[in-house]
């Protein structure tokens, strides 16, 4: 019997670790994509960017709010995007912790010189 509770516990204890670890991953998705919108940006527009990011965030599941997200380009085709959005730690419905992530990507046009 007490094995049985054991393995329960494990198993409890494993789930929540991955519920934990969630968001982080999320987080680390999400500037992946970022950074190669950034990048796509170097060539492009602002309403290019946005709407190839929000392309990206809609693959993975997300709704983000497009406040939320600002897009800077400056002359020398350096991009700049910020983005502030909310995920959760949940454990069988039970939200355990909210969390507030703001995600910074900055990607420069470089070219080479000969």
């Amino acid at each position: 019997m007490t094995k049985i509770f054991y393995y329960i516990l494990t198993i409890g204890l494993i789930l929540l670790i991955g519920c934990a670890i969630l968001p982080y991953w999320n987080k680390y998705l999400i500037t992946t994509d970022m950074e190669e919108a950034a990048i796509y940006g170097t060539k492009h527009s602002t309403a290019d960017i946005e709407k190839l990011f929000q392309e990206k965030i809609e693959e993975r599941g997300y709704v983000l709010e497009p406040e939320n997200l600002y897009i800077e380009k400056d002359e020398n085709n350096a991009v700049s995007i910020t983005l502030t959005y909310r995920d959760k730690i949940s454990f069988f419905g039970i939200v355990l912790k909210e969390l507030e992530f703001t995600l910074d990507v900055t990607e420069k046009d470089v070219r080479e010189v000969i």
